[in-house]
Formats: structure tokens, sequence, C-alpha cells
């Protein structure tokens, strides 16, 4: 019965003599390290060669781990981490031989099992590159005088193949410039005295794991490789090597569009739209058990990830193009991805990847969503319940019998729920909600402008027009001599205003005449911001004039969020 995990410590010899044939997967990213890097690892195991040699001793030289997917008794391995180490061992190994033609058999083994070509037998190479630079590695790294092709090469390469000539050179003058005995020494040590705890697991998401855990170096596999891996080598199986290369390009393409952290995002929430609740294992595991195309590799990419790709495009940038209302969504969607959470876009992305076509129908939809989304924000609504009331939503959109319009039940909200929102926007709203402040002064503001300029500043922060900490002989406290008034109102909507520019914290103390000339006005005499342009028309800052201006303002969020209750006198 296979292992479910096995850890050993080995010597190079024993990893590069035939135990092991390594396989770069499709999944991992192209060989990325520098000069530095190879340097460092050479000099590395020069100075430890040295050491040896001066104290007398035999002693191991530890070169790390790698991470193996490897099902007993057989050499083939996929290299789940170690890919970078194991290919400049390689490069290293390929230099030696150049520049030690003595010894030019004994490390070509290391780099390949000659085959006996009079029994039609190939060459066995111990590492196998990426599929798209495997070719490129053979030729020029193992096989004999491939590296000093390289190295004189001027033609034009990019990553990976960059970085092997780079290596590759730097490699070659530094072991040609090391005397012949150093260099004998050099190889033998690497052979007989350097080691790698190999641990090797048969299962994908096992050795994921183990990376996981082992890795904190912050390099690139995530979980969207393991599922490429999966995704891939399955479509390989069912269909073939060329169909499994135009689903990798494909793949590629995706991820290269997205960028890989939103490319991560996206499985995350087509997992969400599929398992409908909160994530409990991991996202690898979940994906496979819940997304009902998984099984079926080529619709997977072509009806789920493709498409929802494009819409996650647009939704996450808010750059939705139509001929109608694709500003009116926009606007939509960029208050919605002004949220800190985004439990809402999975219903999003199954609405928009049904209803693109209809403007109309995205439009309302969208007003719906975020209102309802801004509710579940102020109203400071548990992560588990949001996920619900999400889930529910996506329930109720994604049958083929839901013809677009309005789901009354989730995106509705009833009078109880209305006075809630409204009682948290009336409320201290500076304190109670720290994450949701600034989007919700931004969208007021948006709301109280005319929305012809769309305003994006690198610095803003939100000011207390009566400020926390009144001086005891200031005005300020003649308008509030009543301290509990003056808390009552100097967290809330009316005595907030948006700063696009950093201030002096002290500043904020001033009188109300010096800081709305002073501190409110922007880059020459106005403020950008409508809010605090308004503050500046005041004479005075008064509980009278804040109360006022509080019904205004939660009037203005009253009728854009339609927060009329059917018995408007206890809304």
């Amino acid at each position: 019965m296979a292992k479910t995990l096995e850890a050993h410590d080995k010597l190079i010899r024993e990893i590069f003599e035939g135990s092991y044939q390594f396989e770069i997967p499709d999944y991992q990213r192209p060989y990325a390290w520098t000069t530095e890097q190879a340097e460092e690892l050479f000099n590395d195991l020069v100075s430890a060669m040295q050491d040896a040699k001066k104290s007398g001793t035999a002693s191991q030289y530890f070169l790390g781990s790698i991470v193996l997917i490897k099902n007993d008794r057989e050499p083939k391995s996929s290299v789940v981490d170690g890919q970078q180490r194991l290919s400049t061992l390689t490069m290293l190994f390929a230099v030696l031989r150049a520049v030690m033609p003595d010894a030019a058999d004994d490390i070509t083994d290391f780099l390949y099992k000659k085959g006996k070509a009079s029994l039609g037998e190939t060459n066995q190479y111990r590492l196998i590159a990426r599929e798209e630079d495997a070719d490129f590695f053979r030729t020029f790294i193992q096989e004999p005088g491939g590296v000093a092709h390289l190295v004189a090469s001027k033609d034009k390469l990019q990553d990976s193949r960059l970085h092997y000539r780079e290596n590759a050179t730097l490699l070659l003058e530094k072991a040609s410039v090391l005397p012949a005995s150093e260099r004998d020494g050099l190889w033998k040590f690497l052979a007989n005295d350097c080691s790698l705890v190999v641990i090797s697991t048969p299962d994908l998401e096992a050795a994921y794991r183990i990376f996981s855990v082992l890795n904190n170096r912050g390099l690139d596999l995530a979980p969207i490789d393991i599922l490429k891996a999966s995704v891939l080598g399955s479509i390989r199986t069912i269909a073939g090597e060329a169909k499994s290369r135009v689903y990798t390009k494909e793949w590629s393409r995706i991820e290269s569009t997205l960028g890989r952290e939103a490319f991560g995002d996206l499985f995350v929430h087509i997992r969400t739209i599929y398992a409908k609740q909160k994530q409990r294992a991991t996202l690898v595991k979940e994906f496979q058990d819940h997304v009902t195309e998984y099984k079926t590799p080529i619709e997977l990419i072509d009806k789920v990830i493709t498409p929802y790709a494009e819409v996650w495009s647009f939704v996450r940038d808010a750059e939705f193009e139509a001929t109608e209302l694709a500003e009116t969504i926009n606007d939509h969607l960029s208050w919605l991805n002004r949220v800190d959470f985004k439990d809402w876009v999975p219903p999003a992305l199954v609405y928009f990847k049904r209803f693109r076509q209809q403007p109309k129908l995205l439009a309302e939809f969208f007003k719906a969503l975020e209102r309802l989304t801004y509710f579940l924000l102020v109203t400071r609504v548990g992560i588990n319940e949001r996920v619900e009331v999400y889930a529910d939503l996506t329930k109720e959109i994604e049958p083929e019998t839901f013809d677009g319009a309005l789901p009354a039940q989730t995106l509705d909200l009833s009078d109880k729920q209305k006075r809630e929102f409204l009682a948290a926007l009336d409320g201290d709203i500076y304190r109670r909600l720290p994450k949701a402040r600034m989007a919700l002064i931004l969208r007021l503001e948006a709301l109280v402008s005319d929305g012809s300029k769309k305003q994006v500043f690198d610095h803003l922060s939100l000011e207390h027009v009566l400020p926390q900490t009144p001086p005891a002989a200031s005005d300020w406290i003649k308008w509030f001599p009543d301290e509990d008034e003056r808390d009552l109102w100097t967290h809330r909507l009316a005595n907030l205003v948006p700063l696009h520019v950093r201030k002096n914290p002290a500043a904020s103390n001033y009188d109300f005449t010096t800081k709305k000339n002073v501190y409110f006005k922007g880059k020459g005499t106005a403020s950008p911001f409508i809010l605090t342009q308004e503050v500046r028309a005041e004479n005075s800052w008064t509980p009278v004039l804040l109360t006022d201006r509080q019904n205004r303002l939660l009037g203005v969020l009253r009728k854009h969020w339609n927060l009329t209750t059917t018995n408007t006198a206890t809304a």
C-alpha cells in the first residue's frame, strides 16, 4: 500500500543518479532565480567545501528541502517545491562538466542516463523542465556542449530562458577561475557530502499542504496552481497533449489578464457560487467537491472559468461597456467595491453572466445590491449571516426559470430593516463603523454633488468639524456647553467631512472661523468636496444647524436607497 508521506535526507548523488526523474509541472511558474541567488548558492558550496577540507572531517552540507508528488518505487517525481534549486544544481553540473573534461562522463550521469542507441534507447533526463522550456533546457544545459553555445548566444531571450543563460554564464565564469584542485574538490563535495531532504507524497493536495507549512519564503505556488495541474492533467488524459496545450494557453491568458491575485480571488468566488456557504476546508478540496463541472475539465474552463473571468474583470474594475446605462451600472459597482468585504461578488457574477445583454435589468439589480450591501455593512451584520444572505440571493437568481426581475425576497428590505438602517445612519458612525465610515461619507458626497466629476485622491481622511477635544475657552464650548450633547453630535454624519490632503492633527482644534478658512480649503481657496464646502458657507456650528444638516443628509440617503417605510411615521 502506498504511503501517504515519506521524508528522507538524501545525498545529491542518490538523488541525481537514478532514484528520481524530476518533472516540473505546467502549473509551476517559470524558472526565476537571478544571478544573485545562483552566485549565493555557488559561493556557499565553495565555502563549505573549503571549510570541510581545512577541518579534515567529513560533514554533510544541507541544501534545503524539496516537495514531490511521487508514487512508491517509481522514479517519476512531480516537483511541488524545489524547482529553482534543482534547476540551478543541474546547471552547475553542466558547467562543471564543461570545465572538467576528464570527469565529463561521470558528471553526465547526473544530467541524464545514457540510452543504448544500438538498442533504440533514448537518454533519460534527470530533470525535465516545464513543457515550454523542456527542449531548450535539454539542448543548452543538459546536452554536451550546450552551455558553451548558450553562453555565446546573442539571441534575444526572455523569462526563464534569459535566467538560464545569465546563471549559466555566471556559474561558468566562477567555475573557470577556480584552481583545478578546487573544481575537483567542489564536484566531489557536491556529489558525496551535500544533501537535500526529499519529502514525497502520492497526493497532490497533501503535497501542497506540506509545501505551505514548510515554506516561509513567499514563493509562488497557490491553490490555483494545484487546481491548474489537476484540471490540465485531466484534459491531457481525456483529450490528448495538443488539446491540453490549447487550454494551458487559455489558462495563462486569463491569469495574465486578471493578474495572479484577482485570478485566485475568482476561484474563491466560483467556489462560493456553487457551495453557497462559508469555506470550511481548503479551497482546493472545496472547489473539487462543489463545482460540478470540475469532473468535466474542458467544460469547466469553457463554461465556468472563462465566462466568469470576463465578468469578474469588469465587476472588480467597474468598467462594464454597453450601449446604454453603462455609467450607471459602473457607478453602483464602484461603490460596491469600496465595501471591505466581497461576499456580494458571487451573486453579482451569476447575475452579470446571465443578463449581461440586458443593461436595464443590470442597472436595477446593482442598485438594489448596493442598498442591500450597505445595509449589511452599516448595521454590522456578522459574516455568517452575511454569507447566508448572499447565498439565498444566488439561489434566487441562478435557476433557468428566473427572468431577471428583481427577487424581492432577498434584495428587498423590510420596514424593520429600513428602520434599523436609518437608525444606524443616524447614529455614531465614526466610532461604530471604522471600516464603513469612509465609504459611507464618500457615497453621500457623490449623492450631494452633481456626479459629473469622478475624483480620485491619494490621501483621504475624515475630519470632525466640531473637534473631538475642543479647547476649554473656545467657541465650541459656548455652542456645546453640555458634554453629553457635544458627544451626541461629534461622530455623526452631519459633523464629518472628507479631506483630500494630509493635515496637522493639532489644527483640528482651531476655532470654527479659522478652521473653515484654513483647514478646510483645498489647493487654492475651495475644497473639492461639496460636504466640506458647505461647512465653509456657515457662520457658526451649533446644535440647531447640525440638526438641520443631519436631517437633510439622512434624507439624501433615504431617497437614494429607498428607505421610506410603509408607515412613514415610524421611519
